[in-house]
């Protein structure tokens, strides 16, 4: 598994500013600088829609993958949370038996 591959929204980010930043310096050079800015802009917008589908793709599965998990760990700590609250009700209604 490649960098790359563990880090995908930092891939992601890098190849889109990758693909603003190379029309905007090769526009820089021959149109004003706004100019150069609105046309980069909607090129990378509409460039990175068909080439980074998928690397956008791979950073999706990533965020889902890590809400699995984090669902999971919530899941665990409430039913441990849950054992924990029942002990404690079993314990207390326990000793009021006992007392005088």
């Amino acid at each position: 598994m490649s960098w790359w591959d563990r880090h995908p929204a930092i891939a992601y980010t890098g190849a889109r500013l990758l693909l603003f930043a190379v029309p905007f310096v090769l526009l820089a050079l021959i149109v004003p600088v706004v100019w150069a800015l609105l046309i980069a802009f909607v090129f990378s917008a509409i460039v990175s829609v068909f080439v980074l589908s998928r690397m956008r793709d791979a950073w999706s599965a990533s965020l889902a993958s890590r809400a699995d998990r984090t669902r999971a760990r919530m899941a665990e700590r409430a039913a441990a949370e849950d054992a924990w609250d029942e002990e404690q009700r079993a314990h207390d209604s326990g000793s009021d038996d006992d007392a005088p």
